[in-house]
């Protein structure tokens, strides 16, 4: 029989910018993972999730603290979420 892998957690951290005085939210949360791979799709799919149109940054890093996916993204001008009219 092969053993189980066992999810380890990695870590997502994101920078969702606002249209408000408060100006950003920071996110900071654990993302399970056999691999870097399903980590990677899992985080990809949760910043989507947490920007919800809005600009922000993220970065994925495996339990010993190393970037493995990182990714920005800023809405076109005149949307919400741009800063731009």
């Amino acid at each position: 029989m092969a053993p189980i892998e066992t999810p380890v957690p990695y870590r997502l951290q994101c920078i969702v910018h606002r249209e408000s005085a408060g100006g950003i939210i920071i996110h900071d949360e654990q993302i399970p993972g056999a691999t870097d791979e399903a980590a990677v799709a899992t985080a990809k799919a949760r910043f989507t999730q947490l920007l919800s149109g809005r600009s922000g940054s993220a970065a994925l890093r495996d339990p010993a603290g190393r970037v493995v996916w990182s990714a920005r993204q800023t809405p076109p001008p005149g949307t919400v979420g741009s800063g731009i009219p």
